[in-house]
């Protein structure tokens, strides 16, 4: 994945995120479900949004807070499944 196209799915995934977040001011590394500033209802939404934007099939094995817990790791998640 060229650097352009991952700055650009970062900034999507960071767009989305603040959009649907009641905290605005979120960072790369910030832990939006533990933090509360989303909820499990969010978690379903994104999970589609993700499969919608970036052609990716997210497993039931996928589903591990680990994957979702920040932007970064969202951003990591869709990357290995783009690699896969």
């Amino acid at each position: 994945m060229s650097e352009l196209i991952a700055t650009k799915m970062k900034e999507l995934i960071k767009d989305y995120v603040k959009t649907n977040a009641w905290e605005k001011n979120i960072d790369d590394d910030t832990p939006i479900f533990e933090f509360g500033y989303v909820n499990s209802l969010f978690a379903i939404e994104l999970m589609c949004f993700l499969e919608k934007n970036f052609q990716i099939k997210i497993k039931t094995t996928d589903l591990d807070i680990s994957n979702f817990r920040t932007i970064n790791t969202i951003c990591y998640f869709v990357k290995s499944k783009k690699n896969t």
